[in-house]
């Protein structure tokens, strides 16, 4: 190390070897930061895709759950005793009529479920025994 002389004394010269070191460990720490913002940014994209899916495949499977009502309907419509425990096809996909069993004298409980990819929809619909019109429609988490 060299010294200089000025009014207050000796004082360290700083090495010219020594001079680039801010500016890499700066370039380095900046350069860092800037992956981590790509990396959050692209994981954030990648998610919601994900979830964009997930929610699709919800839509489907409660569609085809509906679908299977409307053919429990068509279906008691044409057999007042029709009973379900029949899986049901639909273009390329099933659901399934679970059961239809009486509520009282004037209301019938009508048990759906699908699935599509991962997504399950458990639907429990009540209708009126004579009319065929819902009176009751409801999503449950099992059956």
């Amino acid at each position: 190390m060299s010294f200089s002389k000025n009014k207050e004394g000796l004082v360290p010269r700083i090495s010219k070897l020594c001079g680039g070191y801010i500016a890499l460990t700066s370039a380095i720490f900046i350069g860092a930061m800037v992956l981590v913002i790509i990396f959050v940014i692209s994981t954030g994209s990648f998610l919601s895709r994900v979830n964009i899916s997930t929610t699709s495949y919800k839509e489907k499977s409660s569609l085809l759950a509906r679908a299977c009502v409307e053919e429990a309907l068509l279906k008691l419509s044409q057999n007042s005793s029709y009973s379900g425990n029949e899986t049901i096809s639909i273009a390329s996909d099933t659901c399934r009529i679970i059961s239809i069993v009486a509520s009282g004298t004037a209301e019938k409980v009508i048990s759906t479920q699908a699935q599509f990819n991962s997504s399950f929809t458990n639907l429990k619909v009540t209708v009126n025994s004579s009319t065929l019109s819902v009176v009751r429609r409801e999503e449950l988490p099992n059956f």
